[in-house]
């Protein structure tokens, strides 16, 4: 373990009972018997908790609906290579497979008694792949106050304001707010909640859902004073005198959170239906879930076996011990289904925005910290070559450049143990050194990134990190170069997941409105091909799933998109406008609801 892993565990963890039982008990002969750490894992903002229930083998569910037994054959539209965009081209599709792509009259020939589609121009693509979201996040989004975007704390408050006269019942829920964008660009406080909610608990979660700002009744339910320790992986914000302010970080959150109510089963399964819907009307036919818990997990397999999920579902099991020794043992499904888990989600570090994110030096705006470890690195080591070992894909949360440089080293150290059939990810690798962000690619990691994070933080990111170390930031173009797979996602809810506004963001490295001109940092700019590629193919392979999506192959499902453009040409502007015309899911055209 390197040196920067031995100093956290030190500082931050004070025991290493959960390393030492596992050493003890751990051996080729015993995978699956290990104890359970003494102190439950931290569990992610959007996490379900461990029912205990037993899993069923993952087995090939139902695809709804079923596909027509005739063969279609799509034309009239630039098909998306990996080329680029080819004119003149067909495909033909049949049960749910494409059967055959080439040059509109071969295809005709090939297939005479074929139905034809002919698309008005544009550009048919592989259906997008959302490759880092929390689909029960995005749905819950229309039962919550939202805070986005919002100029500064008395727009908050009004906002509130509303909410609460509307909906006076319960918690007071809601996220989205960013004090970065705010003139003082102080974090909020509970009394700055009080006087609108009085008794009434509220519990807000900033944008990156690594902070929450809750008000006194909130922090009086919890227990949370004075004398309340900062809890491993977490921090409570205070005032000079020591008294909570009502701002709690990371592992902090889930003291008031898990004080919420849990929403019931139907509840639950109509928040990830929601999700799903909301990222199929985008043009997905799959996304990755990542921080699936037990109670989501049994919902996404009732939805499945029922024929309900309007997308396909990669899940990744939130860092639950038990959970996740109890279904890593069940063995990945080889075959693609509408629903499949894929791995787990670790966290390192927190957010950035936060200063959550675990630096290798303090702060450039708040010297007297370098961040949090959210989780025991060495306890994340471990975990991670289990599930490797399992044949299953740990999926590890790292934005701060040291927690991006000890993923690499647990990940190093964990593929000489063995290597599986799935490349390990580290999400987000938002601050990483050149010399550490070389390593993606020799180790064959994934870079799993969020490209629209970059134009959303590109205002406050320098003051973060000063002027010695703001390069680090965002650097795509030294993930390619240095042959690491690209794998886009949007981290809804945390932005929006418009897959195209995070194109647009990938090619110019600029918000909407022009900023910062010539793009932050922009050598760093990827190309409309490259991350076109990142949402198809990109995560296609990151899933392991080359050969069945991501393609206009033959061989491949019929998950397609056509959107109403010439792709390859239209100005980030229009890009950013653009909308899908028609969507097809396992060979079935449907719905879209923008």
């Amino acid at each position: 373990m390197p040196e920067l892993v031995s100093k956290a565990r030190s500082r931050s963890f004070s025991g290493s009972s959960f390393t030492a039982s596992c050493a003890r008990t751990w051996s080729r002969n015993s995978l699956w018997y290990m104890k359970p750490p003494r102190n439950p894992p931290y569990r992610p903002p959007m996490g379900g908790r461990y029912t205990g229930s037993s899993p069923s083998r993952e087995l090939p569910m139902p695809l709804p609906p079923p596909p027509p037994p005739s063969i279609q054959i799509l034309a009239g539209a630039d098909l998306w290579t990996a080329q680029g965009p080819q004119s003149g081209q067909a495909l033909a599709i049949r049960k749910g497979k494409i059967v055959a792509v080439g040059p509109v009259e071969a295809v005709a020939k090939a297939h005479p008694k074929a139905q034809r589609i002919d698309l008005p121009g544009g550009t048919l693509l592989p259906g997008l792949i959302e490759g880092h979201a929390h689909v029960g996040g995005l749905g819950a989004l229309s039962r919550k106050v939202d805070l986005t975007g919002l100029a500064d704390l008395h727009s908050a408050q009004a906002r509130l304001r509303t909410w609460s006269a509307a909906h006076p019942q319960g918690w007071l829920l809601g996220r989205g707010w960013d004090q970065n964008h705010w003139p003082d660009k102080q974090f909020p406080k509970a009394v700055d909640l009080d006087a609108l909610t009085g008794s009434r608990p509220a519990f807000l979660q900033r944008v990156d859902g690594h902070a929450a700002w809750v008000n006194s009744a909130a922090l009086a339910m919890a227990g949370i004073g004075p004398k309340t320790p900062d809890p491993a992986g977490g921090r409570i914000l205070r005032d000079a005198t020591g008294r909570p302010t009502g701002i709690l970080l990371d592992a902090a959150v889930d003291l008031v959170e898990k004080l919420i109510p849990e929403p019931s089963s139907a509840e639950l399964e109509a928040r990830l239906k929601a999700g799903l819907t909301a990222l199929r009307a985008n043009g997905f036919t799959a996304v990755a879930d990542m921080g699936v818990g037990a109670r989501e997990l049994a919902a996404y397999r009732r939805m499945a076996a029922a024929g309900t999920l309007p997308i396909r579902v990669f899940a990744y099991l939130n860092h639950d011990h038990r959970l996740m020794l109890r279904e890593l043992k069940q063995g990945r499904a080889r075959n693609l289904s509408f629903f499949q888990v894929q791995g787990v989600k670790f966290y390192l570090d927190g957010a950035l925005g936060s200063r959550g994110a675990r630096l290798l030096a303090p702060y450039a705006d708040e010297p007297s910290t370098q961040g949090l470890w959210v989780t025991d690195p060495i306890k994340v080591g471990m975990d991670a070559s289990i599930t490797l070992r399992a044949g299953y894909q740990p999926a590890i949360h790292a934005i701060g450049d040291a927690a991006n440089r000890v993923a690499l080293e647990l990940l190093a150290k964990a593929l000489k143990r063995g290597r599986g059939p799935l490349p390990p990810r580290i999400e987000h690798a938002q601050i990483v050194t050149a010399e550490d962000a070389a390593r993606f690619g020799k180790l064959r990691v994934v870079a799993s990134v969020q490209p629209v994070h970059c134009t959303s933080d590109h205002s406050w990111t320098p003051a973060r990190l000063g002027p010695e170390r703001v390069d680090e930031a965002f650097p795509w173009r030294s993930f390619a170069s240095g042959g690491a797979l690209l794998a886009f996602g949007s981290d809804a809810p945390v932005e929006d997941p418009n897959p195209y506004i995070s194109i647009a963001a990938a090619e110019t490295r600029q918000d909407p409105a022009g900023n910062p001109p010539g793009g932050f940092l922009p050598q760093h700019r990827l190309t409309r091909l490259e991350a076109v590629r990142a949402y198809t193919s990109g995560n296609a392979e990151a899933l392991g799933r080359a050969k069945d999506l991501g393609a206009l192959q033959k061989g491949a499902v019929a998950d397609l998109l056509w959107v109403q453009a010439p792709l390859g040409e239209i100005s980030p502007e229009a890009l950013r406008k653009l909308r899908p015309g028609r969507l097809w899911v396992n060979g079935v055209e449907v719905p879209l609801a923008h």
